[in-house]
């Protein structure tokens, strides 16, 4: 299964609400540095989902108002 990132999310509470998000709509994802963020808070995570479901997680993420961490 090919991973693409699909977003850099630079504050918790944000990766924490995408992440419900795709959960809910039955998206993989993965999200890396997650584990970092309690000892280096400015690290940014990257949100990878399944490459087939690029598009679809790139829409759901603009329209839950996130669009500015999308990184195409």
């Amino acid at each position: 299964m090919e991973m693409v990132e699909v977003a850099k999310l630079g504050f918790q509470d944000d990766a924490g609400i995408l992440e419900s998000i795709l959960h809910a709509e039955n998206i993989p994802y993965f999200l890396s540095n997650e584990n970092m963020s309690v000892f280096a808070p400015a690290i940014s995570r990257s949100l990878m989902v399944v490459k087939q479901d690029k598009e679809r997680a790139v829409g759901i993420i603009k329209e839950a108002g996130f669009g500015k961490y999308l990184t195409e």
